[in-house]
């Protein structure tokens, strides 16, 4: 073979394996530099979505570079498990009591009970004392239709205490066995566990969406978005607080009962007696008691009776005559 032939052929077999490395070369950049621009918008379109998101959902969400890999997403982690256990929450309930009592003086009688309050730490929230009729029928229960009608000779009292819930049974003991003698005693509880869990899982749930806004305000880049964010941020706060409110009341429900007392004279009881001149005055009692009943019944009755015996008596009287002239005609003449 011609020597300059054989020196063309080894300068083109050398000069096309650096022709592959080189057109490598360059698509590897044009790959590197796409990708890396299409994450960068992939970000900033994360970022200038999530107002808007945030208002539609009603919910915050962190933005990409802040979310660790694989971590869900701010709407699902808002989410609680429907039916999920409630671990180390005990059973909450609201107790409340009521007692009746009957004492020789009414205002030294809560006098006691104000002092028995002291010793446990309880409250007094509300207190009526009288010794006369003040004026009507008293509620002894707060949405109940038991009533009690005091008279002119006849003290009477109420008294609204709110005690530590685990000191109820021992102020029930000590007012029953210092104040006075007891005529009703009732207890009842209710379990408001369900709605404690509820409102404290969406208390918790509305900080962190709160916190969520708040970071968001420091990455907003215009006036629109600050007046948007301030926005949501201002009711998301006032939810917040409402729901700090709710969830304050039902712990002070649980901490706390209610116990209502009423304190009277005696004198609404009625007195019991034994003996023949108590049998004999119970007998006329429920004799005369009859008879009135029995005149009752005769007096609506008469004026109808009166009514028909005038209606009906012409009409006996012509039944009668009717069949006496038929027994004359019936009569033979000769006899």
């Amino acid at each position: 073979m011609h020597p300059a032939f054989t020196r063309r052929n080894s300068r083109h077999r050398g000069w096309l394996p650096r022709t592959l490395v080189a057109a490598g070369a360059v698509s590897a950049l044009l790959l590197a530099g796409c990708g890396s621009s299409g994450t960068s918008s992939t970000e900033a379109g994360v970022k200038d979505s999530v107002p808007a998101q945030d208002r539609a959902t009603g919910r915050g969400a962190p933005d990409a570079k802040s979310r660790a890999p694989g971590a869900p997403s701010a709407g699902l982690a808002d989410t609680p498990k429907s039916g999920a256990p409630v671990v180390g929450v005990g059973p909450k309930l609201t107790r409340n009591a009521s007692l009746d009592l009957r004492v020789k003086d009414v205002a030294t009688g809560a006098a006691r009970v104000r002092g028995i309050a002291l010793g446990l730490q309880a409250q007094v929230l509300s207190e009526q004392i009288g010794g006369s009729d003040p004026g009507g029928p008293v509620p002894l229960e707060q949405g109940t239709d038991r009533l009690r009608v005091p008279n002119a000779q006849t003290g009477f009292g109420t008294l609204s205490l709110s005690v530590p819930a685990d000191k109820l049974n021992t102020a029930l003991d000590q007012i029953s066995k210092q104040v006075g003698t007891v005529l009703r005693r009732s207890t009842s509880a209710q379990d408001v566990t369900t709605q404690y869990v509820d409102t404290e899982s969406r208390l918790k749930t509305m900080r962190a969406s709160v916190a969520r806004v708040r970071a968001l305000m420091t990455q907003a880049r215009d006036i629109g978005q600050v007046v948007t964010l301030e926005s949501e941020l201002s009711r998301r706060q006032s939810d917040l607080e409402s729901l700090e409110s709710q969830l304050g009341a039902l712990e002070n429900s649980v901490e706390r009962s209610t116990l209502t007392l009423t304190l009277s004279t005696p004198g609404n009881e009625p007195e019991t007696s034994n003996g023949f001149l108590a049998g004999l005055s119970s007998g006329w009692d429920a004799f005369t008691a009859s008879a009135g009943g029995l005149l009752t019944a005769i007096g609506a009755v008469l004026p109808f009776a009166v009514f028909f015996a005038l209606l009906g008596a012409p009409i006996v009287w012509w039944l009668h005559r009717r069949q006496t002239n038929r027994r004359a005609n019936l009569t033979p003449s000769g006899l």
